[in-house]
């Protein structure tokens, strides 16, 4: 995983409104709106934006999210990791 890019994904998550009973009008209209960064993972699950809060050097991942494509609002690249030749990452 030389090439990788850091990415800022915003997307909805399905949530509960309520820890047990409630009436109609406690159900907030609003989405829960979140801001996910990570290493994005291109191509690894279907259908999914993949990403890993961190990468190894010998490709271990570790905190890896899966997000439905249906539910990503947007995406913004915030920076372009490649491994130098000294083993650290630049940019």
């Amino acid at each position: 995983m030389n090439d990788l890019s850091m990415v800022l994904v915003v997307w909805h998550d399905a949530h509960t409104e309520s820890d047990g009973w409630c009436e109609l009008s406690d159900i907030d209209d609003q989405p829960c709106v979140v801001h996910t960064v990570g290493l994005l993972l291109p191509g690894v699950k279907t259908d999914h934006v993949v990403v890993a809060q961190s990468v190894t050097s010998d490709d271990g991942l570790d905190c890896v999210l899966c997000i439905p494509v249906g539910m990503v609002r947007s995406m913004s690249v915030l920076a372009s990791m490649s491994e130098s030749t000294s083993g650290r990452a630049s940019r």
